[in-house]
């Protein structure tokens, strides 16, 4: 009868914790702009920018790596940060969060802060934990 019990305590343990993380595959050919408030760039902070994420998909006759186009620029128009990452992928995930990177390391992270805006941080070389 304890063994039962403990088996089905063990069930609902592991479905629930696999139920409760959320997955989301590779985005490609996609372009997704976002109004950041606060954006920190390799340590350099930046007040409302606006981020350009384009994904690119391998043509294989050409190059066969996934890359995404990053593009920031600030409310005048003026060009803060462009590169074009490669080897890494783009994440959406449906509560507004954005990833750039592989699946255990992110070079750029977007997310909602409490008031509702968005903050980002770019490290390209140490990445976003």
């Amino acid at each position: 009868m304890k063994l039962k019990i403990l088996l089905i305590l063990l069930i609902f343990n592991f479905t629930s914790s696999l139920f409760s993380q959320e997955t989301a595959k590779p985005m490609t050919d996609t372009e997704i702009m976002r109004n950041v408030s606060r954006m920190d760039i390799e340590g350099k902070e930046y007040e409302n920018v606006k981020v350009t994420l384009k994904s690119i998909s391998p043509d294989y006759f050409i190059s066969d790596i996934y890359k995404v186009k990053v593009t920031i620029v600030d409310m005048e128009g003026k060009e803060i940060w462009k590169k074009t990452l490669k080897n890494v992928y783009l994440y959406v995930f449906s509560n507004g969060q954005i990833q750039v990177g592989k699946p255990n390391f992110n070079k750029i992270f977007i997310q909602k802060n409490d008031t509702g805006s968005f903050n980002g941080k770019v490290r390209e070389k140490e990445g976003v934990y």
